[in-house]
């Protein structure tokens, strides 16, 4: 009977979810716009300005041009000629030390105390209980 009332929740909870045709808002990351509604808005920069639009109003906000790609890189210098000698490589940086875990501060009484309250508090409960039966 609890299953069949959890069930009924669930169903009365989605119910609003599943009924609907369309998605209300739709965004659009690769062309830049969204909807919802009857309002739109595009994220592209045209002329210096984006644009928003809800029924009658229509919103401006000013923004800038992504700036130009950067310039080709240099070609890399040539390779030295095959007859010269490779030069030795440098002694490397001897490895950094291992990381290690902060010290925890082992184990002190004030636990052992704790855990051991707790089983007194069971245990004088379930003796309890079995007073009173």
């Amino acid at each position: 009977m609890m299953l069949a009332a959890m069930l009924a929740v669930a169903m009365l909870a989605a119910s609003p979810a599943l009924a609907q045709d369309e998605p209300a808002v739709v965004a659009d990351a690769k062309a830049k716009e969204a909807k919802a509604g009857g309002a739109t808005a595009e994220a592209e920069c045209k002329d210096g300005v984006i644009v928003a639009k809800a029924g009658g109003v229509v919103a401006k906000a000013p923004c800038e041009a992504p700036p130009p790609p950067p310039p080709p890189k240099a070609a890399p210098p040539p390779p030295p000629p095959p007859g010269a000698p490779a030069p030795a490589p440098a002694p490397g940086a001897p490895p950094p030390p291992p990381k290690q875990l902060p010290p925890t501060g082992g184990s002190g009484a004030a636990s052992l105390f704790a855990l051991g309250a707790g089983a007194l508090l069971v245990a004088g409960g379930l003796v309890a209980r079995r007073l009173v039966r």
